[in-house]
């Protein structure tokens, strides 16, 4: 692995450093004041945790150059949330941790991307190509190559170019399996489409208004739903750090947090029936489906 700058490693750092105190209270006073210095003096302390992040997004995404981008994709994440924050609702770092995460992976999605078409024709057929090679199951066939150029109406040849160039603008990302016995990810293809700008936005607002519509619900309606989809209700995630199980380096293995049937989650929350938690997370589903 490539070797990071010592600029890129400490590009927050104030010298000399600022007063230090609890991180929620540089927040506190940025809200209250207004005054960027609060935000700066954060940035300082936080730094060491946005290296970690930002080097495991490089670790496991294999983008060893873009350490320093994908740790600003971060810090621009940071401002973002800061935006519409309410200090009064919640502590700021399970608020704000989606809105890292979404801009480093929105920085990643777009330079993972290799490969570029000349018009719109061209674009037109790649993406009518693609599809009719998903359709036929997707594998990288002289069989298949054939039946996607006599769908297309090109040649062997131009068709198997084709095909390489569309492989080349998907990207991998880590994707949940759907097997139960399997505690890791899959890496699956996704379609180039998800590059387009109208694609990101719609999407973004989507999560927007969902993640709004969460906060919004009941504190057992939260919980309650978590514990029945699989998911942090402080951070999001849908995997966990194992500290029972360490990886090679001597770090905590991420595991699925594997959704609870209703009999447990009832049984957890002194609920006599599964009857009784399966009506709060339907109730918890109907706000959020009325609110987005």
């Amino acid at each position: 692995m490539s070797h990071i700058e010592s600029k890129d490693l400490n590009m927050y750092r104030i010298t000399p450093p600022p007063p230090k105190w609890e991180l929620q209270e540089y927040i506190r006073l940025f809200v209250e004041t207004g005054n960027d210095k609060y935000f700066y003096w954060f940035l300082h302390y936080y730094e060491p945790q946005m290296n970690y992040l930002a080097k495991e997004y490089r670790k496991t995404y294999k983008m060893e150059e873009h350490f320093a981008d994908i740790k600003q994709a971060m810090a621009y994440g940071l401002c973002k949330a800061l935006v519409n924050y309410d200090i009064s609702k919640s502590p700021f770092f399970p608020y704000a941790n989606r809105y890292m995460e979404r801009e480093a992976h929105n920085y990643i999605r777009t330079m993972r991307t290799g490969y570029s078409v000349q018009s719109e024709f061209e674009y037109a057929r790649l993406r009518k190509a693609m599809a009719i090679y998903k359709d036929l199951g997707g594998e990288f066939t002289e069989e298949t190559i054939a039946q996607v150029a006599t769908q297309i109406g090109e040649s062997y040849e131009k068709t198997k170019s084709i095909i390489e160039g569309g492989i080349l603008t998907e990207n991998y990302t880590d994707v949940q399996s759907n097997d139960e016995d399997d505690a890791g990810t899959t890496d699956f293809l996704l379609p180039d489409s998800l590059l387009n700008p109208e694609s990101i936005y719609f999407k973004q607002e989507l999560y927007d208004k969902l993640y709004e519509a969460y906060d919004s619900l009941e504190y057992t309606e939260k919980i309650m739903l978590a514990q029945h989809l699989g998911f942090c209700p402080e951070c999001f995630s849908n995997h966990y750090a194992d500290k029972t199980d360490l990886d090679e380096n001597g770090k905590p293995k991420k595991k699925l947090i594997k959704p609870l049937p209703y009999t447990d989650i009832a049984t957890d929350h002194g609920f006599s029936d599964a009857d009784t938690a399966k009506r709060v997370c339907r109730t918890a589903f109907k706000k959020i489906k009325f609110l987005i």
